[in-house]
Parts: C-alpha cells; sequence; structure tokens
C-alpha cells in the first residue's frame, strides 16, 4: 500500500494597508513565497490586474508540485481585502505564512482557517483570528492615553488661568473676561460617604 499524502489547504482572509498593486511585484512575491515555504514551483506565478470598477485588484496564482497557491487583492476598500489559499500535499507552518503576510502587507487583520481535506473538510486550527484581540487593546491604550493627555493639558490651562488666593479663600482669575474675579473653592459632595 503507498503512502497517503497530507492534504492541507489554508485559507486567509486579511485587510491590507499595502498590498501587491503591480504584476511585476506580486510574481516575485509569490516566487520568493514559495521557496520559503520550501514548495516548487511548477507552473506560473500568472498575474493579472483588474481594473473594472467593483472588482478592480491583482490575482496570482501558481501551480506548485504539491497543489496550488492563489491570492486576490481587491484594493478598491481600505485597507485592502485579501484572500490567500495555500493547498497542498506538502506540510508547512500557516502561522508563519500568516506572520509573513503580516510583515509584507501590512496587514491590520488576518484570520485563517486550516483544513485537513485527506479524508474530509476538518479545521484542524480551530480557525483563528490573529491579531483582532492585539488591535482592540492598542486601540483600547491609545485612546486611554489620548483621554489622559487631554486631561492633563485642560489641568494645566486651568491652572494657568488662575491665582491661589494667599489666605486660602479661593482663586482669583487671571485672564480672560472674568480677570480678577475671586472664585470660592469648589466642594463636590462624596457619594461613597
Amino acid at each position: 500500500m503507498t503512502d497517503v499524502l497530507v492534504h492541507k489547504h489554508l485559507i486567509i482572509r486579511a485587510e491590507a494597508v499595502k498590498p501587491p498593486m503591480e504584476i511585476p511585484y506580486l510574481t516575485d512575491w509569490l516566487h520568493n513565497f514559495i521557496d520559503s515555504i520550501n514548495m516548487k514551483v511548477l507552473m506560473g506565478p500568472y498575474v493579472t490586474y483588474h481594473n473594472i470598477p467593483g472588482n478592480r485588484g491583482i490575482t496570482g496564482a501558481a501551480i506548485i508540485e504539491t497543489s496550488h497557491i492563489i491570492m486576490h487583492v481587491w484594493d478598491e476598500v481600505s485597507p485592502a481585502l485579501m484572500q490567500f489559499d495555500v493547498y497542498s500535499c506538502g506540510e508547512f507552518d500557516p502561522e508563519e505564512i500568516c506572520k509573513k503576510i503580516q510583515k509584507d502587507f501590512d496587514v491590520v487583520k488576518i484570520e485563517y482557517k486550516f483544513l485537513d481535506r485527506e479524508t474530509e473538510l476538518r479545521d484542524i486550527a480551530g480557525g483563528r483570528s490573529i491579531q483582532k484581540a492585539r488591535i482592540k487593546d492598542i486601540i483600547i491604550k491609545e485612546t486611554e492615553e489620548k483621554e489622559k493627555l487631554y486631561k492633563e493639558k485642560i489641568l494645566l490651562k486651568s491652572r494657568k488661568e488662575v491665582n491661589i488666593n494667599e489666605n486660602g479663600s479661593g482663586y482669583t482669575v487671571k485672564q480672560g473676561p472674568h480677570k480678577g474675579k475671586v472664585l470660592g473653592h469648589i466642594q463636590i459632595p462624596s457619594k461613597n460617604i
């Protein structure tokens, strides 16, 4: 009995800030990519750019010794939508492929399914979304930092606009239409008492 080859299919959906848009670039990228995962090109890569509104973008396909690799990019949206398939009877690492795509095309979101097609369509990676949580954390952190800077700016501005009275009775406005006006202390009742 002959050994049955593995049948692995990686399906990637990504949103890319710097997608491939030129035929020579994607052709070279596909050659280099195929080499990087230790596969061998049998035909191609074949690359074309389709310039019809609503379906504008680039497509590249290569027949490899163990099956095929295809990339479609729709560049009318921002970030561009990228679909990438690697189907092979050879072994490859889906995480490494996703990292390469993230790095090479400045990807802001990437999701993938990794299927075992040997005897059925079985998702062997559980379907993963890389970076979603990381992007959410970055957005939250940036928002918190902006809020903090905004509050510090308001506080600094308010400190410049008043002088504390020497007797502790309040503040005297230094600038603006209320210059010279004495303000008392503001007391806010605590809700924790």
